[in-house]
Order: C-alpha cells, then sequence, then structure tokens
C-alpha cells in the first residue's frame, strides 16, 4: 500500500514549487491556399506539479485525451489534472497529495 504525503509540505521541504499550470499540445495544420504545413500550441488542460521552476506556467502535454496519472515528465512531477475550464483560484492545493515513492524518485532528479 503506497504512502500519501501531503504535497505542499513537500514543496517546502525540497524547496520546489507546488503550481496549477496550463498543458499544451502542438497539432499540425494544413493551410491549402498557401500549400504548407503549419504548427500550432493549443491549451488543454491544469495539472498540478510539484516544479523546481519559479516561472513554469505551462507544460507540453504528453497525450491530452489521457487522465494524468502521477508522473515525472520533463523535471516536473504531474500530480493531478483539471479540465481547462476549471477557474485555478478554485483549486485547493492544501488538499494535494502525493506518492511518498515518488517524490522520493522526483528528489533524485532535482540538481
Amino acid at each position: 500500500m503506497s504512502e500519501y504525503i501531503n504535497a505542499k509540505e513537500v514543496a517546502k521541504e525540497l524547496g520546489v514549487y507546488l503550481k496549477v499550470v496550463t498543458s499544451t499540445k502542438s497539432f499540425e495544420n494544413y493551410n491549402a491556399f498557401y500549400n504548407i504545413y503549419g504548427e500550432e500550441d493549443e491549451y488543454c488542460r491544469r495539472i498540478v506539479v510539484l516544479t523546481p521552476y519559479k516561472d513554469l506556467e505551462e507544460v507540453n502535454d504528453e497525450d491530452p485525451s489521457v487522465k494524468v496519472e502521477p508522473h515525472i515528465y520533463e523535471g516536473n512531477l504531474w500530480i493531478k489534472d483539471y479540465s481547462l475550464t476549471t477557474n485555478p483560484k478554485t483549486i485547493d492545493l492544501e488538499d494535494v497529495k502525493v506518492d511518498k515513492k515518488l517524490v522520493l524518485e522526483f528528489k533524485k532528479g532535482l540538481r
């Protein structure tokens, strides 16, 4: 059985940030008039992450159609996802819990 700990306390202990960020996904599109391909970023959802980056506001989303399972991606610990329409101010970070084993793995990756 996994042991879960408060993410806000983990952030304080490790000197990292617990944040709500917006995920983006790059989509290719084709412009038939100019006969060119382009790439656009679209916002997908909100993600609660533990991150060493103070100014992090957006993350690249691997697959927006899949519910976020806590994991480490691009140096950030992804904890939970919310709909893009969820107001970030309504997400209560005080109650966010994270698996202790995952926190230890995240801690190893910090410089």
